[in-house]
């Protein structure tokens, strides 16, 4: 296992993103936040903390989310459709070392988003004078998690569908997952017993995207960190579910003709 194999393949993967303005478009995004925060603060806005708290994770959350999504569903569709798998294939690279290198460009381009966001809307923050607190910090690491877990489904559904229904399926678990797992809750209470294990394994089976957001504890004013063990645990299901998921998208990639 060579790191500079995946390293540079994670790296053609942030240059194209530059290439694409994609980061620059997140840039001049944070731009505008700060922007607006400082025109509520020119016109004296007070009381506003859970305003802004709640706008900022808002925010956070639904830029980094399409970037992640929209920068690792194409990836595989734009080497096969441009022809510039060939020349990787043709080096001594393995399918699988190219789909685990892309993943890793793919988090790194979603990452520096969602931290150039961050750095942005702790700006406009200050603007509002918020008192920052420990599980803000504790919500930028799990959003960081949750994004590599939309990568490496992003990058599965685009293997076995087209890119643009494999990103709507993408943004559809990526921003429906709370309600999704609601209607689960719901139809296993009022299912019969012997049907309830399928509602089960429906319920490991699909990503628990919101599990990794804890922006509505953010919100609240006061409301101290998370335990330890719950961000390991959610560190854990990270490993375990993108692992899987980029394993299964390796079985069709392996097998699909190029």
């Amino acid at each position: 296992m060579n790191p500079r194999i995946y390293t540079a393949l994670a790296r053609t993967v942030v240059l194209e993103s530059l290439r694409r303005k994609d980061l620059w478009v997140v840039a001049i995004l944070g731009f505008i936040i700060i922007l607006t925060a400082g025109t509520l603060g020119f016109f004296g806005f007070d009381g506003l903390e859970i305003f802004a708290k709640d706008l900022a994770v808002t925010v956070l959350g639904l830029f980094s989310t399409i970037l992640a999504i929209l920068t690792s569903s194409r990836l595989l569709p734009d080497e096969i459709k441009n022809r510039t798998l060939y020349p990787l294939l043709a080096r001594p690279i393995t399918r699988g070392q190219l789909l685990a290198g892309k993943l890793l460009g793919a988090v790194l381009v979603s990452w520096i988003a969602f931290l150039i966001l961050a750095v942005l809307t702790a700006a406009a923050l200050l603007v509002f004078k918020v008192k920052f607190e420990p599980i803000m910090l504790q919500y930028l690491f799990g959003k960081m998690m949750g994004l590599v877990v939309i990568c490496a489904l992003s990058m599965t559904l685009s293997a076995y569908m087209t890119p643009s229904a494999g990103a709507t399926m993408s943004f559809v678990f990526a921003f429906g997952s709370s309600m999704i797992s609601r209607a689960l809750v719901m139809g296993y209470d009022s299912a019969p017993e012997a049907i309830r294990p399928v509602f089960q394994l429906i319920s490991v089976l699909l990503p628990q995207v919101s599990l990794f957001d804890m922006g509505g504890r953010v919100v609240n004013i006061n409301w101290g960190p998370v335990q330890a063990w719950v961000m390991w645990s959610l560190f854990g299901y990270m490993l375990l579910y993108s692992s899987a998921t980029i394993a299964l998208g390796w079985v069709k990639f392996r097998k699909q003709a190029v």
